[in-house]
């Protein structure tokens, strides 16, 4: 199995999304390697219309399925929520469960409480999950922001810029900002943030 991080590559390499230095990054790895041309093997027969090779295809689709399709990002929502990594694992469970999830604060915007560890009281912790297109509406930080990534993406409506999943994006106390879920798969992100204050 690859490193955790260089398993966050995996798919944006395979999908030829990832820039040069990633690619190098999982092609220096053998372990990684490996799996890369594994992925890039049964996405090739997919795209040509054939019937993938049926290892390749039963080993990409058991990752892709449930809740493993998160599985190598669980380490890093532990560490991010303070949870040990059975908890995280248990919580990601939970995503695909529409009654995990509370009305947010915009159609479309779905929020998940977290009971974070020790070292994250006091601060908002939360899963959030966005329907492609949703917009997240604009906020200021009350504090240090912290967002993971899990599953689709979403575009920042100030800076342009887009996060995919494995992502974590940083933003600073007092930053003020509106985001917008990208077409395809409904963005699912893990944040951890202080009291949101209206601009």
């Amino acid at each position: 199995m690859a490193a955790p991080d260089l398993d966050d590559l995996l798919n944006d390499c395979a999908f030829g999304t990832a820039s040069a230095e990633e690619r190098a990054r999982v092609m220096a790895d053998d372990a990684a390697a490996k799996r890369l041309a594994e992925l890039e093997a049964a996405l090739g027969v997919i795209s040509m219309g054939l019937s993938a090779p049926p290892r390749s295809w039963s080993r990409l689709e058991a990752s892709l399925a449930g809740a493993h399709r998160f599985e190598h990002l669980v380490p890093r929502l532990a560490l991010l929520f303070d949870l040990s990594e059975p908890q995280a694992r248990a919580l990601l469970g939970r995503v695909d469960d529409d009654a995990a999830w509370l009305e947010g604060p915009a159609d479309g915007v779905l929020l998940m409480p977290v009971e974070a560890g020790p070292r994250r009281q006091g601060l908002v912790t939360t899963l959030l999950k966005l329907a492609p297109g949703a917009k997240f509406p604009l906020h200021t930080h009350g504090a240090h922001e912290e967002v993971l990534v899990l599953e689709g993406g979403y575009r920042d409506d100030q800076s342009g810029v887009e996060m995919w999943r494995g992502r974590l994006d940083e933003r600073d106390e007092g930053t003020t900002h509106s985001f917008t879920a990208l077409e395809g798969l409904a963005c699912v992100c893990a944040s951890v943030t202080g009291l949101a204050e209206a601009p």
